[in-house]
Order: C-alpha cells, then structure tokens, then sequence
C-alpha cells in the first residue's frame, strides 16, 4: 500500500492484510498560488517529484 499525503497516511492506520507499507507526501499543485506560469511550475514541480518518486521505487522494489 502506497499513501501519498498525510492525511491519508493518517486515515489508514490500520490495513487488515500484510502488505507493505510505503508512504511519501507529496506537494499538492492543488494548493498553489500565483500567476498562472507561477502555478503551472508548482504543477510541473510536483509532477517530477512523482516520476522520480515512481522511477525509484520501481528500480529498488521490483529488481529483476
């Protein structure tokens, strides 16, 4: 199980199985201010956060 927020991580404190946990919190682009190059940034920033966050996780969990 992967949480990807606080809030979740929170919510989910008890999951009835033996999967592995994982959490990462990333920026939420949700809450971004500013102009709208400002933004969109915080939108681009976020989402290379998650390929590099994706990227990793794959490469050290699931090596061949």
């Amino acid at each position: 199980m992967i949480t990807i927020c606080d809030n979740a991580k929170q919510t989910f404190t008890y999951f009835p199985t033996r999967a592995r946990k994982f959490h990462y919190n990333f920026p939420d682009p949700a809450k971004a201010t500013g102009t709208d190059e400002e933004v969109m940034e915080q939108f681009s920033e976020a989402r290379e956060v998650i390929r590099k966050y994706t990227q990793n996780f794959v490469n050290e969990n699931f090596k061949s």
